[in-house]
């Protein structure tokens, strides 16, 4: 039985960074098409750095939804820390890629994103909501979730 729950939680892990990772390569591309963008259909320095800032906060939480169950279920400060970090890895390489092909992409740009989101989307309830509220913290979880919320909000209207 024990094995069976280690074997499910591993499985649950290899999910969410898998989910992560996957959600990471859209925002790159997102961040790479806001500057290879700029000058062309009203796009601004301005606007594709704020993406950039938006995107870069929210992916602290993310390196941490990564790191804090690997180090839960035994990984060294070190290894955990480490896959935390591999998991947004894929996000320069998008950059990279997104503005060098911001012609090609652009008009791809609102699936792959909705790609992403509906990655984690999936991710957060089916994984991660139900594991906060069997471990005994259902309501700092809801309380993260709707402070994120309200953060990310206020943020998209302060950075316009």
């Amino acid at each position: 039985r024990m094995k069976a729950e280690a074997e499910t939680k591993w499985r649950s892990m290899i999910l969410l960074v898998t989910a992560i990772t996957i959600h990471n390569f859209p925002e790159g591309l997102a961040v790479g098409v806001g500057f290879g963008a700029v000058g062309k259909s009203g796009a601004t320095f301005a606007k594709a750095r704020n993406l950039a800032i938006g995107i870069g906060l929210q992916n602290f939480p993310e390196g941490l939804a990564v790191s804090l169950p690997l180090r839960r279920v035994g990984f060294s400060r070190r290894k955990a820390f480490f896959w935390g970090q591999a998991s947004g890895m894929v996000e320069p390489v998008g950059g990279i890629l997104g503005s060098f092909a911001v012609s090609i992409v652009e008009p791809i740009l609102p699936y792959a994103l909705s790609l992403a989101a509906g990655a984690m989307v999936y991710v957060v309830v089916d994984e991660l909501v139900p594991d906060a509220h069997t471990s005994g913290n259902p309501k700092l979880a809801t309380w993260g979730c709707i402070i994120g919320f309200v953060v990310m909000m206020t943020l998209d209207v302060a950075l316009g």
